[in-house]
């Protein structure tokens, strides 16, 4: 990296330097006997301000061999594209602080910023039904594959979230450990390819055709029951009378209340 950015360790020195040409306001410049006072003090002042240019290109110089900014940083060699990006954007404020602070603001910024992001996820992950981690390291990382996909990757990327190997688990249940053969892991990426709610909780309580469906629209057994009731309810009562007037009473995407919808409707919800 040195050696693409021009720099001579030997010489201690860059092949082009901070404002290279100061130098040439002093080319032809010569003190003579025959100056005037005007003529020599011009000149001294000449030499005032490269005096000061040659400062300022030594200061330059000075903060990126202290900075140690000709080498990679590793601490940003764990970050992903994203998070290189934050860290370029507060470059700019590197000349503020030490060395140490600047360091522990980037710390804080990234640390940050994946807080964010991971209450994001979660926040996500609970609006489409996820009721235990299992369920919403599931989610995430089918998230993350799909994001991956889309971006012309191929699998998922090693800065994706990290988890144990998760089983299929009931609701309130805790996810078991286990152990990372060949089986367990076709397990897991057949878990991530396909949606079973079969072993969850309240699946006891719907039709095959209702297990498909939650398996299709990616919902929860007890999310189910409770769409499935309330609109019953209000399709007797004449308080839904189209899909659209489900949709305030539910938070989930109204794509999945128009499944459920037709589902009753051709199970005769609403029929006299």
């Amino acid at each position: 990296m040195k050696a693409l950015s021009g720099y001579n360790s030997k010489r201690g020195e860059f092949n082009v330097e901070y404002d290279n040409d100061a130098e040439q306001i002093l080319a032809e410049m010569e003190f003579k006997d025959t100056d005037t006072e005007v003529e020599h003090e011009t000149k001294l002042q000449v030499l005032r301000i490269y005096s000061k240019r040659l400062d300022e290109r030594k200061r330059r110089k000075n903060f990126i061999l202290e900075r140690n900014l000709l080498c990679p940083d590793p601490f940003e060699k764990s970050l992903s594209t994203e998070e290189l990006k934050i860290c370029q954007n507060y470059k700019v404020f590197m000349r503020f602080h030490s060395k140490e602070e600047h360091k522990e603001l980037l710390k804080t910024i990234i640390e940050e910023h994946r807080l964010v992001k991971r209450i994001q996820d979660l926040q996500e992950a609970r609006v489409s039904g996820c009721v235990t981690a299992a369920d919403a390291y599931q989610f995430i990382e089918q998230k993350r594959t799909k994001e991956a996909e889309q971006g012309g990757q191929i699998g998922i990327s090693g800065k994706t979230l990290q988890r144990p190997n998760f089983p299929k688990v009931e609701l309130g249940s805790s996810p078991r450990n286990t152990k990372d053969t060949p089986t367990a892991i076709q397990a897991i990426t057949s878990t991530l390819e396909e949606w079973d709610i079969s072993d969850f909780e309240g699946a006891e309580l719907l039709s095959e055709s209702e297990i498909k469906l939650c398996n299709e629209i990616r919902l929860l057994p007890p999310h189910f029951l409770r769409i499935k009731q309330t609109m019953q309810s209000g399709i007797s009562k004449g308080s839904i009378t189209k899909k659209s007037d489900a949709y305030p009473l539910f938070k989930f995407s109204p794509s999945k209340i128009d499944r459920i919808y037709d589902m009753l409707l051709e199970k005769g919800a609403g029929q006299a």
